[in-house]
Order: C-alpha cells, then structure tokens, then sequence
C-alpha cells in the first residue's frame, strides 16, 4: 500500500470534525487525484541515497542501514512521501524540512516543485530525525543533476539553517554501514566522540539485574578498525561535496545591510514618531500627578531614541518612540480613571473609543487594498497588526483588574495605531496577484504547521523541551494569527506570520544540544545579509527584511536574535519571490551599503512608583510560525480495499 502525506493546506485538515469523516473522505480523496502530477514518475529518475537509522532490541542497540530515492519535478509545492511500513512522523518532518532546505540551497521556489521521497523501511520503529541531512543532499543532487559517489554513508539531523544537527546511535549506524562496504562514514559537527550507554543483564540467583555503563566512543578510531574513514560534515554544503565532489559556493555576505533607499523610506516615520511621543510627553507631565518617577524613565528613553535616531537607526528609533507612546498613554488614561466620578462610565467609554480606533484601521486596510495588493511587506504589516489589535481588544475584556485593562487598552490602540504607519511604508506602485497571495499563504501556512508539529516532537522526545518551550509558543500563536489571516482574506499578513511561526519552530530545532550559540548568531547574520542583498540585487529594497535585521541588533536574548536574523533572511526571500522584478517601481538603490551599525539595546530603568506601565516591546517587525496525513492515508486504504 502507498502512504501518501500532502502538506498543502494541511492546517485545515487538522482543524477539521471527526463527524464530518465522510465529506473528508471524498475532500482528499477528490484532491489526491486532482493534485496528482499527470505523468507517471519514473523511480529511475530519482537519486537513491543510503540512510542509516539505529533503534532498540531485547539485546541493545543496533544499526540498520536503508535506501531513500528522492526525485523533485516541476509542479505545485507538494511533498510525498512513501514508507512501507508507516513511520513516525518525525521522518514525515525531516522530508518536509529537507524540502525547505534543499529549495534555498539551489535557489528553486517550492512551491513550484513537487518533492517525492520513497523510503525503505524495514521496521515501522523507526523514526527519521537523523535521515533529515542525506535527504537533504539527495534533493540538492537531483535538482542540481550530480551523482552520489558510491561507499558514503551520513547520518545528521538537518536543521533549517543548513546546518546539522546532532543525532543519537552514531556508533551503532558506523558498524551497520561497515558491514555495508562504507568507505566515508559522515557525522555532524562535535560528534566525532560521543558517549553511549551499554546494558548488561547481571543473574545472581534468581534475581536479574541490568548494569548500566557509560563509555566514550572515538569514532575516528572505531572507523579504522572497522576500515571506514569517519569525518565530520559542519553545514549541508560540506556533505553535499563529500557525497558528490561538487562544491556548492555561498555568497560572502556584505559588509553593510543598511542602503540608502531603506533609511530615505525609515527617516520620516522615525520622525513622526519622535516628535508624536515628545508631544504627548509634555501633556502628560503636565496634566498627570502621581507617575512622576516614570515619567522620568520616559524622558530617558526619549532621549535615547533621539540618539539612536541621529546615528540613524531609524527602526531602533521608531520602536523606543512607540514603547514611549504607549507608555504615556496608558499614563494619561489611568490618570484620567482615577480622578473621574463615575469610573465604570469611563472604562465603558474607553473600551468603545479603543474600538472605533482598530474598526477605523481595519478600514483603512481595506481601502488601500482597493486598487490591488501594492507592496505585500506593507500590506502585510499592517494586516498582522489589525489582528492583533483585535485579540487585544478581545483580551481587554477578559482581565481581572482595572490597571490591567486600562493596559491593554492601551496596547491595543498603539497596534491600530501603527497600521497607518507601516501602510506608510509602501514603496512601489506594483501590484500583486490576490489569487496568486492566496495561494502561497495556504502553502505557507500549511508548511508552518508541519514544522511547529515536527519541532514540538522531536523536542519533546529529546528532552530538550526545557528552554525551547518558549520558542514553540510564539510560534503557536503566530501560527494561529496565521489561520486568522488567512480566513479573512490577509494573505500577505497569513504569509509574513507563517514565515515567523516557521522561523520560531526551525529556530528552537538548530538550538537542540547546540553550545555554541555566538556562531549560530553570527551564521543567522551573515545569511540575512545575503538574502536582503540578492534582493537589493533584482531591483527590490526588502523594507521589512531590513527592519528585522536591525531589530535583531537591538535584542540581548540569544535565541531572539536568531529567530530575527533568520526572519530577515525568510523575509528577503520570500519577498523576491512574491515581486515580479520587472513591474517594479522603484528608486536606485545605493550600491555601497552604508557600513554595519551596533545598534545599542535599549536600558529601561526599574520603576518605583505604584502602577507600572506595560513593558511591551515597540513596533517590532510583525511576524512569521505536520499535517495529519492519516485521514489521507485511511482514505487510500479505504479505496483500495473496495
């Protein structure tokens, strides 16, 4: 029996009632034969790449080595793949993950390709995380047409980066491949010794015991006795040159990402801000008596935004203005609660002000899209943010006390408020396609859902779930903002917040076991660096990319400022595909990138007076987070049977 795993749309399948199994049934089944390429795929066509998986038996651990072929044609941002028997779905993740990989390595747009792996499997205990990077390296060789040198064997997670990641088993997969006739035996990098634990079944009597005992392996030297040379393989690009002599060149990344075209388009919004939040500043020193000490801090920031502006970190500037704004109103309303008579009236009469305010945004979107979708950054921007003004409105009404709704209020109208400034933003006259924005955002949002899934269970069977939870989260919610989005027709906003959901998930997966996090920080920079200036290079400034870039500068946390780094590279992609080159208007862009800016993090201090105003981040770049498959699945089977 084929197992057939379609991720396209998959977010609506796993949202859908078990009491509607029937018009399910016919849904897929009618969409399978729809979908389905017209043209017989010849497994000869494919490239077949040993994968080496290990797994417990009664006697201990062992190795297994198996066969994938993994064929790409033309089509339309499919993945199938097919086990007999089923497998977990974390071999089901690492297909979709080498997907997404593979497609940025060689530079193709996945959702013009459809990927096929054909996996043999002999046991349905086996899982796939370490399969993920030889899958990797056998959709890089047939979409690039090389060959796999014979003898090489590689066990990796891959990550989203490019980079691989640790796995478990290694020399138990080693001594599988050598009885194989492997000559060249790759693992990730720090995975050269590893440490296992070996059972012992210890009788005395009648009593059976098992001993446990830790030992170090050298895999180098368990490779000679074994005659395999063991190497390790740091990025993708490294293992596709060991299996195929090819060497895959990556673009040094610029020294610069700010061009003069992106500080010409932040410099007035920076400005605005600046000089809205010093207004508002005076009018509350003025009519507020008892925020005397924060209102200091607020003087303090505005100060630095001032310098942060006049050093041109237009976007550092412009988030240090809206955290202020925001700080301030909240200031000026509970002030205005506190002396007001009849304080229900008040609160009632705020939460509909607060409501006009994010209707009047969601207008405002939807008369700039009148005419056509014109720079789907903006548009997405500010998509995302009249959702999330909504949520928080809907948020105000379900907290417990007044100062807590007086915030969220208070965030709230700074999000509705902020809509104006990202449509502000446009910079070009080209429109995109509806149909087309449709399209992509289902496959986004779907391809998102897939990798929260597979993060959530390979970090949860690792155990590593203790400091990435928080990652998976995020990435939670800004998948289901996405399905909002897209429901209502934001198709750019589902895009952008499906891209930041990926970004999130994929970020806490290359974190699993990694130590040395200033070089995952200074990878994820120098990639979006040269993603925004292949961009820069087709004729397109990517605004919001950009944005991301230098917000990441600003952050202190690690794990943020990857995910922001990473998102600025997701985004410049994502907005070169989306932009037809040709139809664009736009200015020169500067062909020297002004050098790179240390963009000093903003240092709140603590406040002392009673309520505390909301310590919420400012603009921030609005964001971007595995189908089931087995209703698919029991469809076929279903079928076939009758």
């Amino acid at each position: 029996m084929i197992k057939l795993w379609d991720y396209k749309n998959s977010f609506q399948n796993n949202r859908d009632a078990l009491s509607n199994s029937m018009r399910l049934v016919l849904a897929i089944t009618l969409f399978i034969l729809l979908t389905t390429p017209t043209s017989a795929i010849n497994i000869d066509e494919g490239v077949t790449i040993p994968i080496i998986a290990a797994y417990s038996t009664m006697e201990g651990e062992s190795g297994v080595l198996l066969n994938a072929t993994v064929i790409v044609t033309e089509g339309n941002g499919h993945v199938f793949v097919d086990t007999q028997p089923y497998t977990q779905v974390d071999l089901q993740g690492s297909a979709r993950m080498a997907t997404l990989v593979a497609s940025d390595i060689t530079g193709i747009d996945p959702t013009r390709h459809d990927f096929y792996f054909i996996i043999e499997v002999t046991s349905p205990i086996i899982s796939g995380p370490s399969a993920g990077a030889p899958l990797t390296v056998a959709a890089i060789a047939d979409i690039e047409n090389w060959q796999l040198n014979d003898g090489v064997v590689m066990t990796g997670m891959i990550n989203p980066d490019g980079s691989i990641g640790p796995v478990g088993g290694i020399p138990y997969k080693l001594d599988a491949a050598a009885q194989h006739g492997t000559s060249l035996f790759i693992v990730p990098e720090g995975q050269i010794n590893v440490v296992i634990t070996e059972n012992t079944i210890v009788r005395k009597g009648d009593i059976v015991a098992v001993e446990e005992k830790t030992i170090e392996v050298d895999l180098v030297e368990r490779g000679q006795e074994l005659n395999v040379e063991v190497v390790e393989a740091i990025t993708i690009e490294d293992a596709v040159e060991l299996f195929t002599g090819h060497e895959i060149h990556r673009s040094k990344p610029p020294i610069g990402v700010w061009s003069a075209e992106y500080l010409d388009v932040l410099r007035p919004l920076g400005r605005n801000v600046l000089d809205e939040a010093n207004q508002l500043y005076l009018v509350a020193v003025n009519e507020t008596t008892q925020f005397s000490s924060t209102l200091e801090i607020q003087k303090v920031l505005l100060e630095r935004g001032q310098e942060q502006y006049d050093e041109q970190q237009y976007y550092a500037a412009t988030n240090t203005g809206l955290f202020v704004l925001n700080n301030l109103k909240f200031i000026l309303w509970w002030e205005e609660y506190s002396n007001t008579k009849d304080q229900d009236e008040y609160l009632n009469n705020l939460y509909q002000t607060v409501s006009l305010e994010v209707n009047q945004s969601r207008r405002e979107v939807e008369r700039f899209k009148e005419e056509g979708v014109k720079d789907v950054d903006g548009v997405g921007a500010a998509e995302i943010r009249v959702v999330m003004a909504e949520q928080l409105l809907a948020d105000a009404r379900s907290t417990e006390t007044e100062i807590d709704y007086v915030k969220t209020l208070a965030l709230a109208s700074m999000r509705a408020e902020t809509v104006l400034w990202w449509l502000s933003l446009v910079n070009t006259d080209h429109t995109t396609d509806d149909d087309m924005l449709k399209d992509r955002a289902g496959w986004y949002v779907g391809t998102a859902s897939s990798v929260v899934t597979y993060a959530r269970t390979i970090i949860s069977e690792s155990d590593s779930m203790h400091g990435l939870s928080g990652l998976l989260d995020e990435a939670d919610v800004s998948l289901d903002r996405a399905v909002i989005e897209y429901e209502r027709g934001y198709y750019s906003g589902a895009i952008y917040d499906s891209l930041l959901a990926y970004v999130q998930a994929s970020t806490a997966i290359s974190l699993m076991g990694y130590s040395d996090v200033g070089t995952k920080i200074q990878r994820s920079a120098d990639a979006a660096r040269v993603s925004i200036e292949e961009s820069r290079n087709a004729g397109i400034e990517p605004v919001l990319a950009v944005s991301a870039y230098e917000y990441a500068d600003s952050l202190e946390t690690p794990s943020q400022q990857i995910v922001e780094y990473n998102y600025a590279r997701v985004l410049a992609k994502t907005t070169l595909q989306l932009t037809t080159v040709s139809n664009v208007s736009h200015s020169v862009v500067s062909a020297t990138p002004i050098p790179l800016k240390t963009v000093c993090p903003t240092q709140t201090p603590t406040p002392t007076p009673a309520p505390q105003v909301p310590a919420e981040d400012g603009l921030d770049v609005p964001g971007f987070p595995i189908p089931s498959g087995i209703l698919a699945v029991f469809t076929i089977a279903v079928l076939l049977k009758k």
